[in-house]
């Protein structure tokens, strides 16, 4: 079983960040960058944002240290990983145990006769309302995004579990399975 990786019910005050680091890195499309990435990377938290930070900031991808042990004791190793310095504006705090995530490989799996979707949105922007993959296409890989909606990043059960072990903030496990949901 599969489950999307979010950061959702929490919004985007709650984890945001004021802007978007500039960094020469492909993140939604599952290969590796070409270009010699600055680090750290700096990024600036929204002035709502909680403190300590979530384990799971979505913009760019970023991950907790805490969230990438954990993904990692379940067999993750299709990262590339780049120091995170996120700095609080309001409360004068920066923290350096976070890493932005380039997420390395996509995987065709869903199943397009079993899913729904909007017939207007063509890979890798596709929008489903329910995702059904075709479990034999993922040959069994931890974590990855899929090919016919690169932003949608997907992990497996061990995965699941891992992270449940790990008491983590802000980082929610969506079965497929689960009712629709609106995707923006």
């Amino acid at each position: 079983m599969y489950y999307r990786l979010t950061n959702e019910p929490y919004s985007p005050n709650f984890a945001g960040l004021s802007s978007t680091p500039t960094a020469e890195v492909p993140w939604t499309m599952g290969v590796r960058s070409k270009a010699q990435v600055e680090e750290p990377i700096r990024c600036e938290l929204h002035p709502e944002s909680a403190a300590p930070p979530p384990d799971l900031i979505l913009t760019i991808p970023i991950f907790s240290t805490r969230l990438i042990d954990a993904l990692k004791s379940a067999g993750v190793k299709n990262m590339d990983l780049y120091k995170v310095e996120l700095v609080h504006p309001t409360q004068g705090k920066t923290y350096t145990d976070y890493r932005a995530v380039n997420i390395l490989g996509r995987i065709a799996c869903a199943d397009l006769e079993q899913s729904q979707y909007l017939p207007d949105h063509e890979p890798p922007l596709m929008k489903f309302d329910r995702l059904v993959l075709d479990e034999a296409k993922t040959m069994g890989v931890p974590m990855f995004r899929l090919a016919e909606s690169t932003l949608t990043i997907l992990v497996s059960e061990k995965v699941r579990q891992a992270v449940a072990a790990a008491g983590l903030r802000g980082v929610r496990l969506i079965p497929l399975d689960a009712a629709p949901r609106d995707e923006t």
